[in-house]
This record gives C-alpha cells, structure tokens and sequence, in this order.
C-alpha cells in the first residue's frame, strides 16, 4: 500500500495550485491550435510519413456514436438515438456503410507491409450495433488490414444494455479486452447522473465477461460528481475492487457546461469541493494499492500482471485520447465521427465531429477529414517531455537529447528554472543526474501542473496563475 497521507504544508500547496483550468494533455499540441484541414492535408502528412526512417505498426480506433439514453455527466461525441424511433435503422445503416468505407480507403492509404496491432472501439455505445453489424465492422478491418495475430482487440460497454449474448460473440470475433462504464456505484449518484446499473448487475456482467474468455476487464470510475461523498466512494471503492477488474481509470469529472450541453442538467451545488476531490483520490490511490494494483501514469491502475502495468514497466505506455494505453511507437488511425489519427513525428487529423454530417461528408468527398496539425520539431520534443512526465512521473534528459540530438538544459532553461521552484514548493525533485521526479503524493496530484510547465501554447506562468487555459498570444 502506497502512504497517502498529506502534511498541513502540502494541503496548503494544493490549494495555491489546485483549481487552474489546464489541459489533460492527451494531446499535444492540443485542439485548441488544430486548424480546418481535408484530404490534401492527410496527403501531404502521408508524403511526411515516407521520409521517416522505417515504418512502424498501426493502431485503429473506430467509433460508434450510439446511445440509447444520455448521461448528464457524459463529454464523448456521442448521438442519442433510441432504436424505435422512426428511421432510426436507416441512420445506424447509413453511418455503417460510410465507415466499412473509411476503413477500407485508411488500409489502403496506411495499411501496407505494417502489421494493425490494436483496435479499439469507442462511442457512444459500440454493443448498439446489431449482431450482423459488428460482424460487418469486424470482417471489413480485417480484410482491409493486416491483422497481427496476437492483437488486442478492445471495445467499450454500457453494462444496462449488453447481454451474455452479445459478450461471447465479441469474444467469437476476436474481442479479448473490455472496458465497462462503471462510474458510481451509489444509487443516489446514478440517479441524478441518469445512469441506474445495481451492483448486481454489474457483477453478472463482469461474470459473463470471464465467462466469455476476456483477457482483461476495465472499470472506468468517476469521482467529483454531485452527491459523492467521501464515505460513498469508500462503498463504490470496495465494491469496484470485490468484482476485480485487472485495470482501472480512475477519472476526476470535468464539469465543463459552456461546452457540453448534457452538464448543465448537473446539480453544481452539489458536486464535492476541491479538497474533498483530493481525498477522494487519495482514497482511490490507497485502496486500489493496498488491494495489489500498481499505480499507472496520472489517473490508472492494474494488476502487476496486467498489459497496461506491463508497459509501464518496459516504456511502451502512452496517454492519448483512450487515457493510458498500451501501444508507444504505433500510428494511431481513428475512423468514424469526431476519430483522431496521431501519425508519429507528423501530425494530427480529426474527422468531421457530426455523425450526420459525416455520412454526408462521406458521401460527397473521400475523406472526412475536417481538421488538421502538422507538428513542429518543437512540438515532438514536447511531447516526449510530456509523455516521461505522465507515463512515468519522471524527467530524464539524456533520453530527450539522445533522441532529438540537443542540449536539455539549454533547450528548456526557462522549464528548468520552473522546476526548481516546483521543488521548492514538493511538487518534483532535481537530482544530480539531471533527472527529475514528479514527488508523491503531492506531485502525482498536481501532475498538470507540472506539465503546464512544458507547454508552449500557455502562458509561462499558467502552472501557478492565469485565466481560463492560460494560453500564450504568441502560440
């Protein structure tokens, strides 16, 4: 079990850098400096990918925006559609054909001589497809790429609606990893949320999920939402760690309303402060430790046998837009509405965000791309900061030069100078061998501000001071 506790000093730190709107970083630069782009601009990032030095292995992310009911607290790009409603098959139809086309043209452009070693499907509610309809989506992937034979293979489910069913034939298709949408356990929680799953059913999901054969099981959690206390999540804790899934995001709720209508339905009166959101995690750190999980990155644990705790061990852990993956040194394809590619060393491309408007998209042009960012030698450099910092709460100076052939010191003088007052402050350590440690727990929980710290695109002092994401005028 890893000590949690806080001195007087450190909650007193907490609250001067606590409360700053900064960025999560699952990516960098972030979408904010993206601009408007289409298929011209993925040619030209193709072209890029050419020059680099050997090609590397992919990573698919489709997503199906389906719902059949809406979660207040939900952010995702998503499409409430109940399957009774009027045309609502031909909706669903019309979305499919144009991603089975998608997927097919994403083999062609990127799927020669490399091996697609993940594939992941996101939402929305992928399980709102039909039997056929997943098994359309599944046979297109992989007549369109290469699928490597030990793959992981994932996919997002609601535990209201998915039935035994429907679990084995995912695990028939070759499904061997599931991430259930878990978060709250409290029934007081789950009905003002809009989201009523009993422990019982729950657990006769996850049943039926090991049942099936599944490698491993997610629970993705929430904490910060209205009507949590610190003594209901100790009950969803305990419940969580009963049913043992072998990994768990553990994410703090952004209510961010001014962008996500869904939000403004929350009781923000309700929602817990600051300090007790920090008790909150502090309490997740403890228990899922005590309980033999291994703390992974920002906001994850897994069991010590587990793939993501493995490649926090063997430096292939990443953050992206899933949250901790698996997968460092993959090309990160996305398909669908809203889906991002990460092409490495290149550049970000983002699919048209409405799903309506990407079928038409789909239908009038070859590519739904919509917006675009090409990266910068600096941006590169700052994403592998970035990524030491999150995937493994560690600095280490010699592995940025050896790769990108500068001197680290001189590179990041200003960073350097903000981390030895961090240090002052309990946030990182400067060791004598040039390497810094984001310290815990103090560190681990002010962790962005850490990384503030090496973001271009903000202000210099938005890790410690400044407005609404603290961007730079000079970005």
């Amino acid at each position: 079990m890893i000590s949690t506790k806080l001195t007087a000093m450190d909650q007193e730190v907490f609250r001067r850098y606590a409360g700053l709107s900064l960025p999560r970083h699952v990516s960098y630069p972030m979408p904010t400096w993206w601009r408007d782009a289409q298929e011209e601009d993925a040619a030209l990032m193709r072209q890029r990918m050419a020059l680099r030095a050997e090609p590397v292995d992919l990573s698919l992310y489709v997503h199906i925006p389906f719902c059949e009911s809406m979660c207040k607290f939900c952010a995702c790009s998503r499409l409430t559609l109940r399957k009774t409603a009027p045309g609502a098959a031909g909706r669903v139809e019309a979305y499919l054909e144009a991603l089975l086309r998608e997927i097919g043209q994403l083999g062609e452009s990127y799927g020669l001589d490399r091996w697609l070693r993940q594939i992941h499907w996101g939402g929305g509610t992928p399980t709102y497809l039909s039997d056929s309809e997943m098994e359309r989506l599944i046979d297109a992937t992989k007549e369109a790429f290469d699928l490597a034979e030990d793959a992981e293979i994932s996919i997002e489910v609601d535990p209201r609606v998915v039935s035994e069913h429907t679990l084995r034939l995912l695990s028939r298709l070759g499904f061997n990893r599931i991430s259930l949408g878990v978060q709250d356990f409290n029934a007081t929680v789950q009905k003002h949320v809009r989201r009523i799953q009993p422990f019982e059913m729950v657990r006769r999901t996850v049943a039926s999920c090991r049942t099936a054969g599944f490698e491993s099981i997610n629970f993705d959690l929430i904490y910060g939402l209205p009507y949590q206390t610190l003594d209901t999540i100790r009950d969803t804790l305990d419940k969580c760690i009963e049913l043992a899934p072998d990994r768990v995001a553990y994410y703090h709720y952004a209510q961010i309303p001014d962008k996500i209508a869904t939000q403004r339905a929350i009781h923000h009166d309700q929602m817990p402060d600051s300090e007790t959101k920090l008790a909150m995690f502090m309490l997740g750190v403890e228990m899922f430790t005590a309980a033999g999980y291994d703390f992974i990155g920002l906001d994850h644990f897994a069991k010590p046998e587990e793939m993501l705790a493995e490649a926090a061990k063997d430096g292939t852990l990443q953050r992206n837009f899933q949250g901790m993956t698996t997968g460092a040194g993959l090309d990160l394809l996305g398909a669908g509405a809203s889906a991002i590619s990460h092409l490495l060393q290149v550049g970000f491309l983002q699919n048209v965000r409405d799903p309506d408007g990407y079928v038409q998209v789909m239908r009038e042009r070859p590519s739904p791309i919509a917006r675009a960012r090409d990266f910068s030698e600096d941006d590169c450099i700052r994403q592998a900061v970035l990524t030491q910092i999150y995937c493994g709460g560690r600095i280490v100076p010699e592995v940025i030069e050896r790769r990108f052939d500068i001197d680290f010191g001189d590179y990041f003088g200003r960073e350097l100078t903000v981390m030895r007052e961090l240090e002052t402050d309990g946030l990182v350590a400067c060791n004598e061998d040039g390497t810094i440690d984001v310290t815990f727990p103090l560190g681990r929980v002010l962790m962005r501000n850490v990384a503030a710290a090496f973001d271009a695109y903000l202000q210099p002092d938005a890790y410690r001071a400044g407005e609404r994401h603290c961007f730079s005028a000079n970005a």
